[in-house]
């Protein structure tokens, strides 16, 4: 089987390739330049962006499968019509390349910030109905969802993952460049709040097997668990050769205290969380639309239907740590 992979050089990406590449299947990668950590792939490399539509459709030439993982993941301070150009008009792009090289089927990563989270105390589900208002970037990976899964002409199934975390983190992640951050002592506080956390290997695997076992038009949340910052902190202090001191900041200081950056132009906000991340490594990516995530993040996402249909199965939160840190 020949597998297309797209987003290849994040976190998602290239573990999903070494899932891919374990079990014995073909790969082509899309990338928009090489980087160091992708030479030990065997793959075939294609070079161009989701607007590139010669490219694309080399890209897809012979696959038997489309993994879309690449998105432009905004946290507040991107314009919307960019991250709608990249997330919708370039899924739009891949899947209609798909299609026409016949491709048999399309795998869509999404992001669990598709769906309306509120009200938070409900059973949280794929039956949630998808944001239709908010951010640049829950928006647009919602209304390629919907375009992915409403698609008659190739099989499809959407992956809404929640916060992901885990080895390879080579760029890092938001995530990721806050937990080293703590984990080095140059992040002295954190907001007291939470996310739940899946680790990537165990979504890799739920990926791959959505392959084969994932059903046509349908929707999966990789969920893992609920993780307080408070946790997530306890967790990485067993890895610190010199232990760290936090400070979290009162959930209802930082609720009473998120009006005021509206107030704010967002150019001058970007500039400031640059400077910040300067000093304190991670603290940029604490946009307003970041710490409201984190203060009123639902505590029980339902991750059933991946259980039964994928065989998810979710790692323990030091492993995951200790991978971030460390691999």
């Amino acid at each position: 089987m020949r597998i297309g992979v797209t987003g290849a050089s994040g976190m998602v990406g290239i573990n999903l390739c070494k899932e891919i590449l374990s079990n014995g299947d073909e790969l082509n990668i899309l990338i928009r330049e090489d980087v160091s950590y992708l030479d030990g792939l065997s793959c075939n490399k294609f070079y161009g962006d989701l607007s590139d539509i010669d490219t694309l459709e080399k890209f897809c030439d012979k696959c038997d499968v489309i993994i879309h993982s690449a998105a432009m993941i905004s946290i507040g301070f991107d314009a919307y019509d960019q991250v709608y150009e990249v997330n919708f008009v370039g899924t739009k792009n891949l899947l209609d390349a798909s299609i026409k090289k016949k491709v048999k089927k399309f795998i869509f990563i999404s992001t669990v910030n598709a769906y309306d989270k509120k009200p938070i105390d409900q059973n949280f589900d794929e039956n949630r109905e998808l944001v239709r208002k908010g951010n640049a970037y829950d928006m647009t990976k919602a209304l390629a969802q919907e375009l992915v899964t409403s698609t008659e002409e190739i099989e499809t199934v959407s992956i809404n993952p929640t916060s992901v975390l885990g080895k390879n983190d080579f760029k890092p992640s938001r995530l990721g460049k806050i937990i080293k951050g703590v984990h080095s002592g140059k992040l002295p506080f954190l907001v007291d709040g939470g996310l739940d956390v899946i680790d990537v290997e165990d979504l890799s695997k739920a990926i791959y097997s959505s392959i084969s076992n994932g059903k046509d038009g349908e929707s999966y949340l990789i969920s893992g668990k609920f993780r307080s910052f408070k946790e997530i902190y306890e967790v990485i202090t067993k890895y610190q050769d010199k232990k760290s001191r936090i400070f979290f900041l009162p959930r209802l200081m930082v609720e009473l205290s998120l009006p005021l950056l509206s107030l704010f132009p967002i150019g001058l906000l970007k500039r400031a969380a640059e400077i910040n991340g300067k000093f304190f490594p991670g603290l940029e990516n604490m946009t307003k639309e970041a710490i409201e995530n984190i203060i009123n993040f639902p505590k029980h996402i339902d991750n059933s239907k991946a259980k039964k249909d994928l065989g998810l199965k979710i790692s323990p939160l030091e492993k995951t740590i200790k991978d971030t840190i460390y691999e």
